[in-house]
């Protein structure tokens, strides 16, 4: 008998021993992935040099560390553990999520934009925030009369935040400390106002209708707007669309609504891994269906916008309804447009003189840096030929370097920062352009830039050829 239970925990511990290793080489069981942005850990190479300096054997530890076998269960099983003593867990600890006393997550920077808004990341007061979004504005009122005068429409959807709808179940701040003195919300919709830019305000809707609808506007584990809020949006969307270029397109019809969590109504719970769901509220999904309708026809739209806008996309018939439904992620990569690639890499006057509509479409965090310098580059490009902007722009480059005292500054960080003065002057450069293209570009110091590069002229009169 002893000799029995000697060979059952003899096993026992040589299975322990080796299917953790053979876990990691072969994956024979599948797990639910981890969530959350790790940096990949790449497997290091075993060379002299690396061993010697030590390299080797700290990546072999980094690496294990992200690919040993059983990580995701034991992870999963580890952050229960510390959520049901604690009521921690890693995203929680590193302040990605916060917890209310009634069990509402907020993602971390929709309770900073509630305590003391964004604008200090990108502004040192008020003043000079304004003035950067205000020349954002600007230029998008300049392009937005250009696309006018070509039938393509521009507009913004101002999405809500989360902290704004439901301010009531906003964990209390123990991390914020900055005055807020700057709301890029209502800032922008007063901008929009005084410049005639057409817009949404997506947030006054929700605030209006967020005590008479029978379902969450925002789930209560999640921070984008939830998948039924989105359905309405997109229906809504579409009605304007139609309503402003005076054209038939497409509709659907919204289904009875049911109890059911679709990604990404529950993202932040998921940023949490733990082994079990959180209790909560229910969310809600709704079935939707295509009206048939043979006049309508299939615009091209563009969007260019923030995480919002993957709801309406994914959960909505919108790539049937529209010709092209091009998706501009934070101008910055470009999706269901040919192979997902980089905006850097388009040909941006092509693109946009094709669509029917474009939309900006940020939430209140994100509008901070509305259109991501879209408007930016579209006039630079519309202007200018490529040889134009880069001399103008070793032009700007130059005159810092002829200007004493704003070089001394830029060699001043690059010492504190420990890099090459050239460098810093090239970051320099580029955020001055940023900043203030009309400086730079003078033709987008005029109310209606006039000026027009050799492309641009060839799209009017392609155009007008087509027209005729």
């Amino acid at each position: 008998m002893k000799a029995d239970v000697k060979v059952i925990l003899f096993s026992l511990t040589a299975v322990v021993l080796f299917l953790f290793p053979i876990q990691q080489a072969t994956s024979l069981f599948k797990f639910k992935k981890l969530y959350g942005a790790i940096e990949e850990q790449p497997k290091p190479q075993l060379t002299a040099q690396h061993w010697i300096d030590h390299s080797f054997q700290d990546g072999t530890e980094a690496y294990l560390q992200q690919h040993y076998g059983f990580r995701e269960p034991l992870t999963r099983l580890y952050n229960q553990y510390i959520w049901d003593c604690y009521g921690m867990t890693f995203a929680k600890e590193r302040n990605w999520v916060f917890v209310s006393d009634d069990g509402w997550y907020y993602e971390s920077g929709y309770v900073q934009e509630y305590y003391e808004g964004n604008s200090w990341k990108y502004a040192s007061d008020s003043l000079q925030m304004a003035n950067i979004l205000g020349r954002e504005a600007l230029m998008l009122s300049q392009t937005q009369q250009i696309l006018d005068s070509m039938g393509i429409h521009l507009f913004v959807l101002l999405e809500p935040g989360k902290e704004l709808i439901y301010p009531e179940h906003i964990p209390a701040n123990t991390l914020y400390h900055h005055e807020k003195v700057f709301s890029a919300h209502e800032f922008l919709h007063q901008r929009f106002e005084d410049l005639g830019i057409h817009y949404i305000d997506a947030g006054e809707w929700f605030l209006q209708m967020k005590d008479t609808v029978d379902f969450p506007l925002f789930p209560q584990s999640g921070t984008h707007w939830s998948n039924l809020a989105a359905m309405h949006v997109a229906d809504s969307l579409i009605r304007y669309m139609e309503h402003w270029g005076n054209v038939n397109i497409q509709n659907f019809t919204i289904g009875e609504k049911y109890a059911k969590t679709k990604e990404p109504d529950n993202d932040l719970e998921e940023w949490l891994n733990l082994m079990r769901p959180l209790k909560g509220e229910p969310n809600y999904y709704a079935k939707t269906r295509l009206v048939d309708d043979p006049t309508a026809v299939k615009p091209r739209l563009i969007t260019i916008g923030d995480s919002f806008y993957w709801n309406i996309l994914n959960h909505t018939p919108f790539k049937k309804i529209f010709g092209g439904t091009p998706y501009w992620y934070y101008f910055s990569s470009t999706y269901y447009d040919g192979p997902d690639g980089n905006v850097a890499d388009i040909d941006l006057l092509e693109k946009v003189t094709e669509a029917d509509f474009i939309m900006l479409a940020y939430s209140t965090p994100q509008q901070y840096e509305l259109s991501n310098c879209f408007a930016q580059r579209f006039l630079m490009e519309w202007c200018y030929d490529n040889e134009e902007i880069e001399s103008l722009k070793l032009k700007m480059k130059e005159r810092i370097r002829n200007d004493k005292a704003w070089m001394a500054g830029v060699e001043k960080k690059a010492e504190i920062e420990g890099l090459s003065v050239d460098s810093v002057l090239n970051k320099e450069n580029y955020y001055f352009i940023k900043n203030r293209p009309d400086v730079c570009f003078p033709a987008l110091a005029d109310s209606i830039p006039l000026k027009q590069s050799s492309k641009a002229e060839r799209i009017l009169k392609q155009k007008s050829h087509n027209d005729e």
